[in-house]
């Protein structure tokens, strides 16, 4: 049993939530900064590796072969795209539009079944505006200019449609997925790369204190609950909390583990988050005061001062706030 002249007390001050709110405002602006500038990079990394580039090849690939996507200065572009640039007449992009639809829906790659009749169907189907039939046997029967529009807005119909089963196709459908995935991913991951640099490196670095970058100018500092610094691995420990906790599962459920920690620093007693009152930490004010790497430094100190030496130092006068215990 320790005996109770061992125990001494350390004082220090709670740091006030709108200094700590500021220093993670400044963090999260740093890392969303930082975030961008990395994506810069991230589109590039990605289309150099073989399996997206085969993935988007393929689909550029079979785009064109449907006729539905055509290609113009180098881009894939979808055909209604192309001819919004064209100098043509509605009748003349309605008959581009007509060929390339009839020619789409004979091609085995995407109905290997045959022609299924869909577009012929579609055409008898058809009724303008005032509820004349549109099509007989395939051909325009309204010849009035006045229904130029009505037939143009009929094959734009009809195209994303197409679209429609060009997209179910097996190989195409793969190919999107692929790709998709593959960028999705890759978004997520740079947007959570930044997350241990600011948030871990730095208060490794700073080994006393245990502070981010955005901690360090609002000079604020971490502890534990015996008044000493955090080790290194309770550093680590509060990180992992942080971030898969209060980042990466905010991002699975609408940011309610951020609003619940956020709350707490605001509105419980001890004012911790939810990440420092799992592992039992606290955030101090720095003025005027140190933090104790050890108990040997802080036996060290109050020899010091004993002795008559350094007692005007600033950082071993205690304030009052957070009050801990060390044995």
């Amino acid at each position: 049993m320790k005996k109770e002249s061992e125990i001494q007390e350390l004082y220090y001050e709670r740091a006030k939530s709108t200094r700590r709110l500021s220093a993670l405002l400044f963090d999260a602006f740093c890392c969303f900064a930082l975030f961008f500038l990395l994506l810069l990079g991230t589109f590039p990394l990605l289309s150099s590796f073989s399996f997206v580039r085969d993935a988007k090849e393929t689909r550029e690939e079979l785009g064109l072969n449907s006729g539905l996507y055509v290609q113009k200065e180098g881009d894939t572009i979808l055909l209604t795209d192309s001819l919004e640039e064209e100098d043509l007449d509605l009748d003349e992009k309605s008959l581009l539009l007509d060929q390339c639809l009839t020619s789409f829906y004979q091609m085995e790659t995407f109905f290997p079944e045959g022609d299924p009749l869909i577009y012929p169907e579609d055409k008898e189907e058809a009724c303008s505006l005032d509820e004349k039939k549109m099509f007989e046997d395939g051909e325009r029967i309204l010849l009035n200019d006045d229904y130029d529009q009505e037939y143009y807005d009929f094959y734009e119909e009809s195209f994303l449609v197409a679209r429609g089963y060009l997209q179910k196709n097996k190989d195409y459908l793969q190919a999107t997925r692929t790709t998709i995935l593959s960028y999705a991913i890759g978004i997520v991951l740079t947007f959570l790369l930044p997350f241990p640099l600011f948030f871990l490196l730095f208060p490794l670095l700073f080994k006393r204190t245990r502070q981010t970058l955005g901690m360090k100018l609002t000079r604020i500092g971490l502890l534990g609950a015996d008044g000493l610094a955090l080790s290194t691995k309770k550093v680590i420990l509060r990180f992992l909390f942080l971030f898969f906790v209060e980042v990466v599962l905010s991002l699975c459920s609408f940011l309610l583990p951020l609003f619940v920690s956020v709350g707490m620093l605001l509105l419980s007693k001890s004012h911790q988050s939810l990440h420092d009152y799992v592992c039992n930490t606290y955030c101090v004010s720095l003025e005027d005061v140190t933090i104790y790497l050890d108990k040997d430094e802080y036996r060290l100190s109050k020899e010091t001062k004993k002795e008559g030496m350094g007692l005007e130092d600033p950082r071993y006068r205690p304030v009052s706030g957070v009050d801990h215990e060390v044995q």
